[in-house]
């Protein structure tokens, strides 16, 4: 059933809920990046014998308390914490207290911003705008949070047992999703979408859509694929022959000859608002021809601009341009960009395709396998390459996980071991109860599926990905991880090593980055990106002890270090057990430039923020850190 428009206003509940965590997230984060200080509130317990209690204290793992002012000190606010590994603030919603000119007001997400719009850089004359526009973003994050009515809802145990129809539930995994990027404050704001189009489009709301299909006039449009693929067989498999036929008809009922076009998918909310006005002269000249709707349905998935195939699972994912906002910047698409995609997959496919320790793992890479776009002849001469005028109309097929399922197994987003249900239960202890095993086994489980194959990628091939949790597709089994399957690959992958055999139209995946800072595509992207949320987590549910869980994944790298004696010398050059690493602060980062946070062309280490090193959770623990006894946790505590 269609959602309408009317389930997206907040119910009381919902929004108590959600405007409370997005407090603490507002807090734990900017402590996190130091653009807040906290200054302890020194207790009998804490002071101890006449000394002071620094906020960036690793251990003991007490719970403290702590306050903040704002920018002009009239605001405070006073809160308990225990500061977990890499300066991990975990803060109970219950102790946050906020108190303007001495007098207690309620908890806004909104004034926690403008109380320290000096402090975010947000301020006059430069920041006045940015101040808005960032504030719309975290107003439209928080109401998508808790704008879902209770029928749509799903408890965190029944995503976990849904069983029946495997698509199914991974789809309403998907769906169920509510926290977003782990460290973007403001990551969901769909900056161009009414509340209608949100229940149509959004993937909060499990709505079905139908893509517009275009025929363009071939001589404005760029097709590239992998190695093996070419456009006739992929309409074909993706349309139908009867669907292609169909559309055939469309064109040589107005007198037009197939042969002369090629067939584009375009997203409906982008045809409607974009496509259809910005290129009024292309369509009025029939060098654009609008062909229908397609026969199949669709998903949009947590990366919106994804769609997954509901009519037919097997077929390839649709990733369109979507002129929308999120997180900073819009979610276009260039033929520029798409050119190469395909071609970039052909040479990581080649690069680790044949690789056996990968095969024999159980690890998939998700290939982008087609791209189309559409080069505007107007627009694409009055502008440069990086235009938004040159990403209205453009998409790529990505394979499928489906046809990768094995008997019995399950697929979900890696980023569901970071969902927290409406009651407050997360995900991940429904899987481990599921899975029967103690809590401490299953993470071991999880670090061998996941971050194993994440740290050899860098160190065998010197490739380097995004490898957060929307990016990463779970294969379970009885709630167990087996083994994970990566995508979104043309867009994240750096390559960091020799690549001389790489086409030049496929530069931008190439990056040079020094030796002392190669081990931040695992300290960075992997532990303070994924594993810092995941961690305190585990902890707040008592699950795994903050402790325990970077003990166990110091004996997962050392683990696959044993089993690669080869790879000794680029170890100890590329150390994960470095004592500190850089931290690199993506809320600041999206701040200070909200239309391209990262570029290729620039060292990663360029984006590590001045005199910030974080302590590294694992540092110390290289000899001892050996698989032994469990720890005394009990399945699903």
């Amino acid at each position: 059933m269609t959602p309408t428009s009317t389930e997206i206003v907040p119910d009381r509940e919902a929004w108590e809920v959600y405007r409370l965590r997005l407090v603490c997230k507002i807090l734990a984060e900017l402590c996190h990046e130091q653009i807040i200080i906290p200054e302890p509130i020194h207790t009998d317990d804490s002071a101890g014998a006449g000394g002071s209690v620094h906020p960036y204290t690793v251990r003991p793992y007490t719970v403290r308390p702590y306050t903040v002012r704002s920018d002009d000190g009239r605001t405070e606010y006073a809160f308990d914490a225990q500061v977990l590994a890499l300066d991990s603030w975990s803060i109970p919603a219950s102790s946050v207290r906020r108190h303007v000119d001495g007098v207690g007001r309620p908890l806004d997400p909104v004034a926690i911003i403008v109380d320290f719009r000096v402090a975010l850089g947000l301020t006059e004359p430069q920041g006045g705008d940015d101040l808005a526009a960032y504030l719309e973003e975290l107003i439209n994050t928080l109401a998508l949070g808790a704008g879902r009515r209770g029928q749509r809802r799903t408890s965190a145990v029944s995503l976990v047992c849904a069983g029946g129809d495997r698509v199914a539930a991974f789809q309403a995994i998907e769906a169920a999703m509510t926290e977003g990027h782990p460290c973007f404050i403001a990551n969901a704001g769909r900056i161009g979408f009414s509340v209608d189009d949100l229940t149509r489009y959004a993937p909060e709301f499990g709505p079905r859509l139908r893509v517009t299909w275009l025929a363009v006039w071939a001589d404005d449009v760029e097709f590239a694929a992998m190695a093996g693929v070419d456009y006739d067989t992929l309409l074909d498999d993706e349309l139908g022959v009867l669907q292609r036929a169909r559309f055939d008809a469309t064109l040589v009922e107005q007198g037009l000859d197939p042969a002369d076009f090629r067939y584009l998918p375009v997203h409906p909310w982008q045809w409607a608002n974009h496509v259809a006005r910005l290129f009024a002269p292309e369509i009025g000249s029939r060098r654009i021809v609008e062909l229908g709707r397609s026969d199949d349905e669709y998903q949009p998935q947590q990366s919106i601009r994804t769609l997954f195939n509901r009519t037919d699972p097997a077929r390839h994912y649709l990733k369109m341009s979507l002129s929308i906002t999120n997180m900073g910047f819009t979610r276009g698409m260039s033929a520029d960009y798409m050119s190469a995609t395909p071609l970039i997959n052909d040479w990581i496919r080649n690069r680790i395709g044949g690789d056996e320790y990968l095969r024999s793992i159980g690890f998939e890479v998700l290939y982008e396998v087609a791209a189309i776009g559409y080069r505007n002849p107007a627009f694409t001469s009055a502008t440069n390459p990086g235009s938004e005028y040159r990403k209205s109309l453009a998409a790529l097929w990505r394979q499928s996980p489906v046809p990768l399922l094995r008997d019995e197994e399950a697929l979900a987003t890696m980023a569901a071991l970071l969902h927290v249900d409406q009651g407050g239960a997360p995900m991940v202890g429904a899987l481990i109860r599921a899975s029967g095993l103690l809590a401490r086994e299953w993470l071991r489980r999880y670090l061998d599926a996941y971050l194993q194959p994440i740290v050899y990628l860098l160190y065998a091939h010197e490739l380097k990905f995004s490898p957060h949790g929307e990016n990463l597709i779970l294969v379970l089994k009885d709630g167990v991880p087996q083994r994970v399957i990566l995508k979104d690959i043309g867009e994240e992958v750096f390559i960091l090593g020799a690549c001389d055999d790489l086409p030049p139209e496929c530069a931008r995946a190439r990056s040079i980055e020094a030796d002392e800072s190669r081990n931040l595509g695992i300290l960075s992207d992997v532990f303070d990106d994924f594993f810092r949320p995941f961690a305190a987590l585990l902890h707040e549910h008592g699950l795994v002890d903050d402790d325990d869980f970077w003990w166990e994944v110091a004996a997962s790298v050392n683990g696959l270090s044993a089993q690669l004696p080869e790879l000794v010398e680029r170890f100890a050059r590329w150390d994960l057990f470095a004592p500190t690493f850089g931290a690199i602060h993506l809320n600041e980062l999206q701040l200070r430039n909200r239309r391209r946070m990262a570029d290729h062309a620039v060292p990663y280490s360029a984006m590590v923020a001045a005199g910030h090193e974080l302590a590294n959770p694992i540092a110390g623990r290289r000899a001892s850190a050996i698989r032994g006894e469990l720890s005394t946790t009990t399945a699903g505590a």
